[in-house]
Formats: structure tokens, C-alpha cells, sequence
């Protein structure tokens, strides 16, 4: 049951609210309240301003958490929202401030009209309040509520009390005759209840208002006074839907509002008179009855057969109809039930037809069964082209896209047969192998890609740190790496939907991959072959976690030779780790940063600028890596780089970069060369430079230089510069040759 209001008849808020502002007292507590609003407001603007990883929404959330704690006395501060302010203790705050811009206001458009603040909220629920406070006025596309998207991301300490939305369902003018039953309809329900009954409600109360003539005296009307007045169930069926927040829409919305409402209609029908039940029940068969002839089969198979076996209301729409149809349907339950003809019978019982009735029907039975039985069964029918196993294949077929409903189930009853007792004690054997270890991982795997919340996800990978130590120290290397390598595919599935999970997960399997267990896997590389494979594996399947604690053993003096053993997997699976030691570049010694930076020249394209940064390092062998490192790369963004060291280098890094000039691919270092040596200042500034590059051009064959030589030879008669001249004459050779 549910009450319908009707609108005109409640106080309003703002009513309530004037009556508080009468009141001038401050609590002692208030100001403390005060400022903490004023942070979390000032968190609010930033987190509208810049993106959450930013530093100053980290601060702003940080400030408001500490003042959070300092609120006072309460464990649970409960505000309520007004569009321009908030009432604590029946005490306004906020009118005029940052409160009233960045809160209040954007409390009030996501229709929020209270708010409980636990003490214990943490940082991250403050951030994730802020951020999905921000992003309230995009919830309300969707029909999601403030409330429901703090839910969904696992925040319990911050809960918006959300202003009631209404459906507003036209009943139009009712008739005289319908107000006289409705009213004969309450009289009826008052008599048979006790007055200090509990109420139990099917929807939620106040959730619809209904619209009515003005000249109608109706304070509230229930479902069951709807039903009354609108006399159509297809009708009251969608007037249901929107009462769930789902607006049918399309040509045939109302026969999906009755395929999916049919059970509550049909509850709200069999509570009325016996008499009127009987007249609605009539209406809804020919409901049913129009329906198309597919989404009528699915109705009776799904809802109103089993209903039907149940003794349910739902199935005593069958009475209403025709002989044909009513053989036709009842047929269907031998594509539902395993008992087949005999379940016929307790149907036929079960809707206590008239004798008459009985016998004009049960023929019609027989006839259907025993053409299904012959073959001859012909087309069209309900049941056509059906049978139980195609039926169960739909109930055992899962999608991931969408949910299942296996209330289909319900319509079956089993029987033990020596096929079903087999399966049934093969499950305790089933039991007894199962790897317990395992399926605890792949359980914990489960219960971190549902929850929404990081602290309990940080809890659940505590508990997978456990057992992944189990599975080392038992040998089990293949299921140790496959486990790990799932949980680092699941923080890259959640990086978009909850990134805080996922950084949470990233961080434990960091955590994890300490440089005691990176040494456990050397020491697993350098036994045999097997190890070396087994360890291949495992370094994959840790991906970026595992880089940490290899550089913290390659800058310890003690195992740094046996670190390098490991360098040769990185190189080539260099497009997975490359980002994360250029992530670590910051905290690498002089050995880590050698091995960081091969590896980044394995990783291609990207990294050009972390690699340039370091052409100019203190450690010349840190540099020519770094060269190396670009020619690897091989990209045009890579040639102009080493090419800028040649001109603006000092000797040491001109040297090297000439060097690294040539290890590109042939056509970047032509296109370089030809630049340099088309450029008369560069020739006269640098002639023994200009004269290397063009005895390795003509060692490399470089073609397309012609017209770069020809110009080159016209500086020949430069003599009061010979090294210039050097260089005209051996252009003028290369010419001739």
C-alpha cells in the first residue's frame, strides 16, 4: 500500500524554515561549524576549478578534514539545506559566504535537503563528496540521485537526505458512480483492519501525487483507490512503473508497463471486493489478451503459470479466458514443468472452474497433448517450436551486459532421479578437490572489483598479500603470477570508474614486490632453465609494481651485479616497464639510472624528453646511455634532439652525439645531415665537424646530397680560413665521384 498525496495539503518547507529563524540562539559550537562548512565549501570550488589529483584540492580536502574533527562534541553533524544556507540546531549559516556559492546552491539544484556528516568520514569521503558534488548537475540525466552516486562509490559517512520527487499521475474528473465505489472500497478495508495494524507499504509512501478535478474533496488516495478510479490495469500498470523512477516510452510502453507490473497489479486487484474483482480481473485478461502474441507467452510462462501453480493471484487472470486460449496457455506448462501431462490436471484444479466449463476445456487439453506427442501440433500456437530443454538453455545462458532473472526457476518442480543424485553427491567430491587457496584469491578478486570503498579494498588485498605468500612459499609459481597479473588487469578495468581503487590496488602490489622478494626471483632466474622461464613469468605478470624494488637492489653496492641479470627482460618487455622507471628516475642512483634509461630507449616512442633530459647528466656513461638511448628510439622528435647537442653541446656531447647521429635509421640521419651541412653558418663555425660528416656520408652512401655539395664547393675560395677550404675541396670530390 502506499499513500498518494495531494498536492496543496502540506506545510512547506519554507514554512518550517521561517518558524526557525525566529529562534537567535548560537550553540557554542556553532562557529566551529561554521568553518568547517567554509572549508568544505572552499574544497568544493577547487575541485570545480582543477582536477582531483591536483595539490590544491589534495590541501583543500586535507584542511577540511582537520576541521572536521574539531566540530565539537557531536559524532554526527546534521545540517539542513536551504537554497541560500544551511540550519544547525534551528541556527542559519552560510547566507552571503562561499557557504551560501559553492554549497548550499549546489545542495539545493541536486535536490538536496539535508545532510548527515559522520566525525569518522575520512579524507577520501570528503574528496569524493566534492567530486561528486560537482558533477550533481550531470546525475540528474540519468534520474541518479546525489545519494545514490555516494553509495555507489562506497561512501556511508556523508548521506544527503534527498527533497522528495513526485510523480504527478492525470486521473482526470472522476465519475460520480467511481467515487461512490471508492468511497464503498475504504469503508470495506477499514472494517477488516485493526486500526493500531502495522502498515506495510508496496511502494514507498508520498512517492506520487495524483492530479484531480479541484472541485474533488480527496486528501490522499491509496493504490487501491487508484485502481478504482482509473479501471484500466494496463493503464494503473504504467502509473506503477513511474512510481519506480523508470518512464515507459515507445509505441508499446504500456504492454511493457504490464508484462512488468503485472504481479503488483494483480495483488492491488485480488484486495478488492470479490465483486469488483471479479469485473477488474476481466479487464485485465483482455489486457492480456491483447498483448503481443510473443510478449503474451513470456508473461504466462514467467509470471502467470507459476502464479497459477502457486496459488497466486496471478494466475486467476486465467479464468477470463476464452476456452482456446485457456488450452493454448495451460499447454505451455509442458515446456515449464519436468511432470508434463500430469501437471495439467493440478492446474485445471487449481482455477475451480464450473463443471460445465471443466468439460468443455479439458478436451481441448487432451487434444493439444496429444498432438505435441504425435508431432502434429500445428503452427502458430503459443507453444510452437518449444521445449524444455531450449527452455532451460535460456535460464542457464548468463550476459555480463545485463542481469539475469532466475525466478523462471520457480515454475519447476524436480524430481531426484539417478542423474540428479549423481550430481548431487558429486559435489561433495567437487568440494574436496577444490584448491582452497586458489579460489580464496580468485573470491578476494571478486569482492575488490564490487566494492567501491579503498579502505576495505586496502583490507581485501591485506588478506590477498596472505595468500599470494602462500603460493610462493609453496612453489606454485604459475598460479602466483596469474593471480597477481589479474589484480593488475583489474586496476587498469577500474582506472576510469573508481581510480581510487584502482590506485589503491596498484599501490598494494607495489607494496608487495619489496626488494627481498625481487632477490627471491633472481636468485629463481639464475638456478636452471625452468627458473629462468618461471621467473620470466612472474616478472611479466608484476609489470611496473615490481620496478621499486629493483632499483633499490641495483644502488645497493652488494647485489647490484646480480640485479643486471634481469636487465635483459626489462629491455624486452620494455613497452611495460618504461613508464614506470621513467617514473622512478627521481629516486635512481648513478647504476639504476644507466639501466633505466636502456630500458627506455627499448620502450620507443614516448620517452624522447625523460631520455633528453639526461644527454646532459654528470656521468658520461649516463649520457652516452642516454644517446643510445634516442638513436634506439629512432623518431624524428628523437633525431632533432641529439641533433640540437650537436650544435649547442659542449665538446664531450657533440662528440657523443655525432656518434649516435649515425645508429638512427638511415633516412632520419639524412634528413639531419643534410640540415647541418646545408647550413653555411654551422660549416664555418664547425668546418672539422662539417668534414667528419661528410666522410661518413660518403662511407654510408647518404644520397640526396647533391645540391648540399654544390653549395659546399662554392666555399672553397675562402682561403684565409683552410679548414673551411678542406671542406669545399672534399665536397668537390665527393661531386666528382
Amino acid at each position: 500500500m502506499v499513500t498518494l498525496s495531494v498536492p496543496g495539503n502540506n506545510r512547506s518547507d519554507l514554512q518550517a524554515d521561517r518558524i526557525a529563524s525566529t529562534v537567535t540562539l548560537r550553540p557554542a559550537d556553532i562557529q566551529p561549524v561554521e568553518e568547517f562548512l567554509k572549508q568544505l565549501a572552499r574544497a568544493v570550488r577547487q575541485f570545480h576549478t582543477y582536477p582531483p589529483t591536483s595539490p590544491l584540492c589534495l590541501n583543500a580536502v586535507t584542511a577540511c578534514h582537520e576541521s572536521l574533527a574539531v566540530i565539537g562534541p557531536r559524532d554526527r553533524l546534521v545540517l539542513r539545506v536551504a537554497p541560500s544556507e544551511f540550519i544547525v540546531d534551528e541556527v542559519r549559516i552560510g547566507g552571503g559566504t562561499i557557504i551560501e556559492h559553492e554549497l548550499s546552491r549546489r545542495l539545493s539544484r541536486a535536490r538536496v535537503r539535508a545532510l548527515e556528516i559522520d566525525r569518522a568520514a575520512s579524507a577520501r569521503d570528503v574528496s569524493r563528496f566534492c567530486a561528486d558534488l560537482v558533477d550533481a548537475e550531470d546525475l540528474e540525466k540519468s534520474r541518479t540521485t546525489l545519494a545514490d552516486r555516494l553509495a555507489e562509490h562506497g561512501v556511508n559517512t556523508i548521506v544527503p537526505g534527498m527533497a522528495l520527487r513526485p510523480e504527478v499521475l492525470e486521473i482526470g474528473t472522476p465519475t460520480a458512480p467511481l467515487c461512490d465505489l471508492m468511497e464503498h472500497e475504504r469503508r470495506r478495508r477499514r472494517e477488516l483492519i485493526s486500526p493500531d495494524a502495522p502498515v506495510s507499504y508496496l511502494y514507498p509512501p508520498d512517492k506520487g501525487w495524483v492530479r484531480i478535478d479541484p472541485s474533488q474533496s480527496l486528501d490522499t488516495v491509496s493504490l487501491m483507490d487508484l485502481v478504482v478510479l482509473v479501471a484500466d490495469p494496463a493503464e494503473v500498470a504504467t502509473m506503477l512503473l513511474r512510481l519506480t523512477d523508470e518512464e515507459p516510452a515507445g509505441p508499446d510502453a504500456r504492454q511493457a508497463a504490464l508484462e512488468r507490473k503485472f504481479s503488483d497489479v494483480t495483488t492491488l486487484v485480488s484486495s478488492l471486493d470479490p465483486r469488483l474483482a471479479r469485473i477488474m480481473f476481466e479487464k485485465l485478461a483482455r489486457a492480456v489478451l491483447d498483448l503481443d502474441p510473443e510478449r503474451r507467452k513470456t508473461l504466462l510462462q514467467r509470471t502467470i503459470l507459476p502464479g497459477l501453480l502457486d496459488k497466486r493471484p496471478d494466475g486467476s487472470v486465467l479464468r477470463d479466458f476464452p476456452d482456446l486460449e485457456l488450452a493454448d496457455s495451460l499447454c505451455l506448462l509442458l515446456d515449464l514443468e519436468a511432470a508434463a501431462p500430469e501437471v495439467l490436471a493440478t492446474a485445471l484444479n487449481h482455477l475451480d472452474l464450473a463443471p460445465e466449463r471443466r468439460e468443455s476445456v479439458a478436451p481441448l487439453i487432451d487434444e493439444r497433448v496429444r498432438a505435441r506427442q504425435t508431432g502434429n501440433e500445428p503452427p502458430g500456437g503459443l507453444a510452437h517450436e518449444s521445449s524444455l530443454d531450449r527452455y532451460a538453455r535460456e535460464l542457464i545462458r548468463i550476459e555480463a551486459k545485463s542481469g539475469k532473472d532466475f525466478s523462471e526457476f520457480t515454475a519447476f518442480d524436480f524430481a531426484i532421479d539417478e542423474h540428479a543424485a549423481s550430481a548431487v553427491s558429486g559435489i561433495r567430491e567437487g568440494i574436496g578437490a577444490t584448491d582452497l587457496l586458489s579460489a580464496r584469491v580468485r573470491f578476494v578478486w571478486q569482492l575488490v572489483r564490487l566494492e567501491p570503498n579503498p579502505t576495505i579494498v586496502e583490507s581485501f588485498l591485506g588478506r590477498v598479500c596472505e595468500l599470494l605468500v602462500a603460493l610462493e612459499r609453496d612453489g606454485r609459481w604459475q598460479e602466483f603470477a596469474t593471480s597477481i597479473a589479474s589484480f593488475g588487469q583489474l586496476a587498469v578495468e577500474l582506472k576510469e570508474r573508481r581510480p581510487d581503487v584502482a590506485e589503491t590496488i596498484v599501490k598494494a602490489v607495489t607494496d608487495f614486490c619489496s626488494p627481498a622478494r625481487v632477490l627471491a626471483l633472481i636468485q629463481l632466474y639464475e638456478r636452471d632453465s625452468n627458473g629462468r622461464q618461471i621467473a620470466t613469468d612472474v616478472i611479466k605478470a608484476l609489470g611496473g609494481a615490481l620496478v621499486q624494488g629493483f632499483i633499490v637492489l641495483l644502488d645497493d653496492v652488494v647485489h647490484e651485479q646480480r640485479a643486471r641479470a634481469l636487465t635483459p627482460i626489462f629491455c624486452e618487455h620494455a613497452v611495460k616497464f618504461a613508464p614506470a622507471f621513467e617514473a622512478a628516475l627521481q629516486s635512481c642512483g648513478l647504476t639504476a639510472t644507466r639501466v633505466a634509461v636502456r630500458v627506455m630507449g627499448h620502450g620507443g616512442v614516448g620517452h624522447e624528453a625523460a631520455v633528453a633530459k639526461l644527454v646532459a647528466h654528470e656521468d658520461d656513461q649516463v649520457a652516452r646511455e642516454a644517446f643510445r638511448a634516442l638513436a634506439r628510439i629512432g623518431t624524428t622528435a628523437a633525431a632533432a634532439l641529439v641533433s640540437r647537442q650537436i650544435r649547442e653541446g659542449n665538446i664531450g656531447r657533440r662528440a657523443a652525439a655525432e656518434e649516435a647521429l649515425w645508429h638512427f635509421p638511415p633516412g632520419q640521419t639524412a634528413a639531419q645531415v643534410r640540415q647541418f651541412l646545408g647550413s653555411r653558418d654551422f660549416v664555418v663555425q664547425h668546418p672539422q665537424m662539417a668534414s667528419r660528416l661528410l666522410d661518413r656520408a660518403a662511407q654510408a652512401r647518404t644520397e640526396g646530397l647533391e645540391d648540399v655539395l654544390a653549395r659546399l664547393e662554392q666555399l672553397r675560395f675562402r682561403f684565409w680560413k683552410p679548414h673551411v677550404v678542406r671542406v669545399a675541396r672534399k665536397a668537390r670530390e665527393l661531386r666528382v665521384r
